[in-house]
């Protein structure tokens, strides 16, 4: 898959901040004091490493991702905060351990959870926590649209894609329990306002649709958006101010390491 667009992503840069600002509020309560050392995994062009920062002043963090554009983004808008790059997990021992390791958005695009939650437990301090969102795509009505239209015979090929790894909440807390003492889940559908059908396109562009126009060849992509923005204005019917709520079902999860 090619390279992230950062600023593609930061078009809707507040509404993607808003699962990471409710984690934070969450994993900060439910700590026992304030974490030295804190690692976001997925951290992207930097809004989720800003918003830890405002949280935890006094903690040693670090973002890290894979992409050289969200890295370079990153660096550029917050000049004041660590950056580096790191492929999840294979890339995780070299880094230490941490008090608090936190993850927006981001662990769907991993596979293997059956060993890459484990790992993740190993890189964390003795009584360390996890705090984890993925979106629920299997919910989601975008990707429901998205997975007609990829049945008809001229988008057929684009079934190969395999976008995202996430598990069923009830797998994922099988996997956690293994490794950690004690695990809380819950889920949140955000609500999202947007000027209409057009602007759902735009965001995926930003995020799930990526490997799907990667696959096609340029001449290709304006007909397919095309149709599924057809797909796109049956789902949602405009408010009374005209315009629409795009529902965004999200898993939350936090993951306690045992204390010793």
């Amino acid at each position: 898959m090619a390279d992230w667009n950062a600023r593609q992503y930061l078009k809707f840069e507040r509404e993607r901040t808003l699962p990471s600002a409710d984690l934070i509020a969450r994993a900060a309560s439910s700590l026992g004091g304030p974490p030295r050392s804190v690692l976001d995994i997925g951290c992207g062009p930097g809004n989720s490493t800003a918003a830890l920062r405002r949280a935890f002043p006094e903690a040693e963090l670090l973002g890290v991702d894979r992409s050289p554009d969200m890295l370079a983004r990153a660096r550029s808008l917050h000049p004041d905060l660590r950056f580096a790059p790191c492929t999840v997990p294979q890339g995780l021992a070299e880094l230490g351990r941490f008090d608090l390791l936190f993850s927006n958005a981001c662990l769907h695009w991993i596979p293997h959870h059956e060993t890459l939650l484990p790992a993740l437990a190993g890189s964390l301090n003795p009584g360390g926590l996890l705090a984890v969102q993925m979106p629920l795509t299997q919910r989601s009505p975008f990707y429901a649209a998205l997975g007609e239209l990829i049945r008809e015979p001229r988008w057929q090929s684009l079934q190969e894609v395999r976008l995202f790894h996430n598990r069923p909440p009830e797998e994922t807390y099988d996997i956690l329990v293994s490794s950690f003492a004690s695990v809380e889940m819950w889920e949140t559908v955000y609500e999202h306002v947007l000027p209409g059908p057009e602007s759902v396109l735009e965001w995926y562009r930003g995020s799930g649709l990526r490997p799907y126009l990667d696959r096609l060849p340029e001449a290709e992509r304006p007909p397919f958006e095309a149709a599924l923005l057809g797909r796109i204005r049956g789902l949602f019917s405009p408010r009374a101010d005209g315009s629409i709520l795009l529902p965004m079902p999200r898993h939350f999860f936090l993951a306690w390491k045992e204390e010793k």
